[in-house]
């Protein structure tokens, strides 16, 4: 029998649907839009995936586990908010690599069923014990000056990843989201300053968004 996991045609079949999603949203690409793109008819495309939806399934996780480079990467480091966005950005590059309406199509498909996009895992238990672990750290060392409980602000943290990819996908990526979660993060664990890379001005594309409020609104 074929070995359909690593097949070709597989492949052409999804990365072709993919540019597609991206190129016209999900809604707008139909299965006969996907065959002609990729050379291939109906019959062809139901041996290798059920529907549209099936092509998606490469999307439904995060990538959170950590290669042994990235692992030591993080534990070398003395900079623990660096640490914490060594982190942020395995989900920072999720979202950038599968695009606005890859990611709206998901949270659509998560919310008409639970395909354990947001549901808590091994893997993600893993990282929130590292991230626990990271900033009691940079409580201890002063870095962080938020001595909230750290299960608490790592639980928060995933909460400012998750909200802001969705505004981002909300609004067609009208926003630089990665420095605004750096933004949001640097405030959340109340970073001392001689560790922060973000300020203000990184905050404007996203305040733009809710031009009823005025700037000094978001100024404390």
């Amino acid at each position: 029998m074929v070995d359909r996991m690593d097949n070709p045609t597989k492949k052409l079949i999804r990365e072709t649907a993919t540019r597609l999603f991206r190129e016209k949203s999900f809604e707008n690409v139909t299965l006969n839009d996907i065959c002609r793109a990729s050379g291939v008819n109906k019959h062809t495309f139901y041996y290798y995936y059920k529907s549209k939806d099936d092509l998606l399934k490469h999307y439904y996780f995060f990538p959170w586990h950590l290669s042994a480079a990235e692992a030591t990467a993080i534990l070398t480091s003395d900079n623990c908010m660096e640490q914490i966005w060594l982190l942020v950005q395995k989900y920072i590059d999720y979202v950038n690599t599968a695009g606005v309406q890859i990611v709206r199509q998901i949270l659509i498909k998560n919310l008409t069923e639970d395909v354990g996009t947001f549901r808590v895992g091994d893997e993600m238990k893993e990282i929130l014990r590292l991230e626990y672990t990271i900033i009691k750290k940079g409580q201890e060392r002063g870095q962080f000056r938020n001595k909230a409980n750290p299960m608490v602000l790592a639980i928060l943290m995933i909460q400012v990843m998750y909200s802001n990819g969705l505004l981002w996908a909300i609004f067609q990526g009208d926003f630089n989201a990665e420095k605004c979660i750096r933004f949001f993060l640097e405030n959340l664990f109340d970073v001392e300053d001689s560790y922060r890379t973000t300020s203000e001005k990184d905050f404007k594309s996203f305040s733009s968004l809710f031009p009823d409020f005025k700037k000094e609104d978001f100024q404390s």
